[in-house]
């Protein structure tokens, strides 16, 4: 018997195949799969051209697949749209057993290797999720247009602030100034209103990536994209522990995942300084594709998923 896991995002979606000793066969990507920003009928097909990827590069039948774990973006906040998505998956099920998650509950599965505690996840968007004696709680998740706080959007955000405000004086020029010019290919400062709002049009994947700048500035000791990066941990923190306090004991485990943490020390340092006393802070056991393959294979956890058939 094998099992799928599909961590299914707004940047990529990544595919495990696991057999039943737990090892990781293969693990493949595709693009975003989130339906916002490629559609139901879009992220039906990438889903199946993933899944049907998997089966005929190791030559195995579709029977021999037990169970496809599903954690996809956007799903389980509305009833409406977690309908929507239902009804595409099963028009692609081709008699495949899916179950059917967010992408947060899988990150939380495979980071802490299916043990209570909390995760956070900070990439193109935030949230913080727990689960505690089988029950679970979230908190942040709102979105870019209301929060995402401490995410590579809300850090790309900060960063086009903070160069506006070294353009004009606000703010003393350093390395982000010039690393924004530089990497932008900007000549006049004036040109960035061009590229945000013309060139990528606001695009919030576009301005996540913009994190990326604010990384290397910091690294070169730019003290506004150090200050950048103590913001968001501050804010990251809030979520865990605004968590933390249902949780009884002298230690939580938390881990996290996500774009935003490949900066390193600039994020995780500051962030262990604004958590709970309480929380216990360790790198990701596995990845979130991972978490969901061993969903797959120990069956679901909760009454929250759906099984389609």
């Amino acid at each position: 018997m094998y099992y799928i896991g599909v961590d299914g995002g707004g940047t990529k979606t990544s595919f495990s195949l696991m057999d039943r000793e737990e090892n990781i066969i293969e693990t493949i990507e595709r693009g975003a799969c989130h339906h916002n920003q490629v559609g139901l009928r879009g992220m039906g097909r990438i889903i199946q051209e993933g899944i049907e990827s998997l089966i005929k590069s190791n030559s195995i039948s579709k029977n021999a697949i037990n169970c496809v774990c599903l954690g996809l973006a956007g799903y389980g906040k509305v009833e409406k749209i977690n309908r929507e998505i239902d009804k595409a998956l099963k028009e692609i099920s081709s008699g495949i057993n899916y179950v059917v998650y967010s992408d947060v509950h899988i990150a939380r599965a495979g980071a802490l290797n299916k043990e209570d505690g909390i995760v956070i996840i900070s990439g193109t968007g935030s949230i913080a999720y727990a689960i505690n004696n089988g029950e679970n709680r979230r908190a942040g998740g709102w979105g870019h247009s209301i929060g995402d706080e401490g995410s590579a959007y809300w850090i790309g955000k900060k960063t086009i602030e903070y160069f506006s405000k070294e353009a004009d004086g606000r703010f003393e020029k350093g390395p982000l100034y010039y690393l924004m010019k530089e990497e932008l290919k900007i000549d006049n400062d004036y040109d960035l209103i061009v590229y945000v709002n013309n060139e990528i049009r606001n695009s919030r994947r576009e301005i996540a990536k913009l994190s990326k700048i604010c990384t290397e500035a910091a690294k070169q000791g730019d003290q506004n994209a150090i200050k950048i990066f103590k913001e968001a941990a501050f804010e990251l923190a809030a979520l865990v522990n605004t968590l933390i306090k249902d949780f009884h004991g002298e230690q939580v485990n938390v881990s996290y995942i996500g774009g935003v943490f490949k900066a390193g020390d600039l994020i995780l340092g500051p962030l262990t300084d604004y958590l709970d006393k309480r929380a216990k802070l360790r790198a990701p056991k596995f990845s979130p594709d991972v978490g969901a393959c061993l969903i797959a294979k120990f069956g679901k956890e909760d009454e929250s998923c759906t099984v389609l058939d």
